[in-house]
């Protein structure tokens, strides 16, 4: 069996750990994704652009807010929002973690 791929993004990987971890340092996200602090600030920005992740400064941290409606970039799944996948990626854990969506 190849290891060499994951069938989602390092932006994918952000998203849904910032969906339940919203409170997550860049280091966390780091180490529980395997990628440099760079790579993941890099990717919170865009995903900030896209509208699909806001954040806001708590003290020294940030919190991060996942828009249930974005809707994914490409055009084959533009009309899927984020909330239809990790409301089903969540159905389907043995234990779900709570995801935090924007208010």
């Amino acid at each position: 069996m190849s290891t060499g791929w994951t069938l989602l993004t390092s932006h994918g990987h952000v998203l849904f750990y910032l969906a339940v971890e919203p409170d997550a340092t860049v280091r966390q996200i780091t180490d529980a994704i395997g990628i440099s602090e760079r790579r993941v600030i890099a990717i919170v920005h865009e995903l900030e652009s896209a509208g699909m992740v806001t954040s806001t400064k708590v003290g020294t941290r940030k919190h991060y807010d996942v828009n249930p409606d974005a809707r994914f970039r490409h055009p084959t799944l533009s009309h899927v929002t984020l909330r239809d996948v990790l409301s089903q990626l969540r159905m389907q854990a043995p234990d779900p973690p709570p995801i935090r969506w924007r208010q």
